[in-house]
């Protein structure tokens, strides 16, 4: 019922930011959501985060149209599932487990440099800290039994902890009427445990 429940919603949020914000005091809030890829690119996954800033810049100017102070919470998970049952030689050692499940903060800083040409263009930089659960496949053996039907034997080993880093993103975001935002962004992510994702 979650992994529906959270598909449906990123299927609807899927690289899509929507902000609300007061004329006034220039808050933000933003829901964020994506496909994420873990590593070298082999381990998908999906985000969800929830984001509250203020701007502190009152009067615009020349390359500084908003600064944003803020802070993100995201929510990461992927997995890498091998093929269990009846696998091929060739599927036997192309894939390995894996999976991982992240809750991070991220306290940020985001820049708007344009005032009128592509206004909503920003840079979004800050460090991360975050706790990961991790699981991996330490080894495997392919077992096949008096029927001859074949199965995947695994050993799992479990690396869970804090991590901290940092993470970049650059994005563009879209007026809707006076208080919602839409848009799109791309980040990147690195930490302790040498993992570069990207969202």
């Amino acid at each position: 019922m979650i992994k529906l429940v959270s598909t449906l919603i990123l299927t609807f949020l899927l690289s899509i930011a929507v902000a609300q914000t007061n004329s006034k005091q220039a808050y933000y809030l933003k829901l964020s959501g994506g496909s994420v890829s873990f590593g070298s690119g082999d381990i998908l996954g999906y985000s969800v985060s929830f984001e509250a800033s203020k701007n502190i810049i009152k009067t615009a100017s020349f390359g500084l149209d908003k600064l944003l102070v803020g802070a993100e919470l995201l929510f990461e998970n992927g997995v890498r599932n091998p093929v269990v049952q009846n696998p091929t030689l060739e599927q036997f050692y192309a894939r390995t487990f894996y999976h991982v499940s992240s809750s991070i903060l991220w306290p940020k800083i985001s820049y708007y440099p344009f005032r009128k040409i592509v206004s909503g263009f920003n840079i979004q930089v800050g460090p991360t800290l975050g706790y990961s659960y991790r699981s991996t496949e330490m080894r495997a053996s392919r077992v096949v039994d008096v029927l001859g039907q074949a199965s995947r034997l695994s050993t799992l080993s479990f690396d869970n902890g804090l991590t901290y880093g940092y993470r970049i993103s650059t994005g563009v975001e879209f007026n809707l009427g006076k208080k919602w935002l839409t848009g799109f962004r791309l980040d990147f992510s690195n930490n302790n445990e040498a993992e570069i994702n990207t969202l």
